[in-house]
């Protein structure tokens, strides 16, 4: 059987069941029916689960796991942390890892590790805001976006170079003395 045969049998099988627009099942029978794209979490369910992103998941939550139990709250923590915060970006690229790992350089003034992280956390940060996969998208919802600038901020208040808008509003506020003693009555 050709296929126009097959479209005529199948037209006139829609014609007989009473249905007057055969048309988008004909063309779904032809070519399958379209993927309708994932939009909101725990849309999958066992059997259409992508593997690929079971296994993101799954090392995204080992990730997770090990930094919280790290003390990358504090600057020795991320210290003495730092070796395997890189180790951990290796396994799953977590936002909070890329934040945690920025910090460490800063902390030990390591200017240039510390923007060559952040340019790394912006290509992360843009890659997982353009995943089709909601369940990736939702990781960075509330966590700071690091650029280069950022960390050359950190290196100039570190110097000294720039001063602190608290600071420069106190210094305004403050009487200047222009050597003038008041007069004592």
């Amino acid at each position: 059987m050709g296929l126009r045969e097959w479209i005529r049998k199948r037209m006139a099988e829609a014609a007989e069941e009473g249905d007057s627009a055969p048309v988008a099942s004909l063309v779904y029978s032809a070519l399958g029916e379209d993927e309708q794209p994932v939009r909101a979490l725990g849309e999958y369910t066992s059997a259409t689960y992508p593997s690929a992103l079971a296994d993101a998941v799954r090392r995204r939550n080992e990730v997770a796991a090990e930094l919280r139990q790290m003390d990358i709250a504090t600057e020795s923590g991320r210290r003495g942390n730092t070796a395997r915060l890189a180790e951990l970006l290796q396994t799953y690229p977590h936002p909070l890892a890329y934040e945690a790992l920025i910090l460490a350089f800063v902390d030990q003034r390591r200017w240039d590790e510390a923007r060559g992280v952040a340019f790394a956390a912006r290509e992360r940060r843009f890659e997982v805001e353009h995943s089709p996969w909601p369940e990736v998208r939702s990781e960075i919802e509330r966590l700071k976006a690091w650029s280069v600038d950022d960390v050359e901020e950190l290196r100039r208040e570190a110097a000294g170079e720039l001063v602190t808008p608290g600071v420069a509003n106190r210094a305004a506020s403050q009487p200047v003395s222009v050597g003038l003693t008041p007069a004592l009555g």
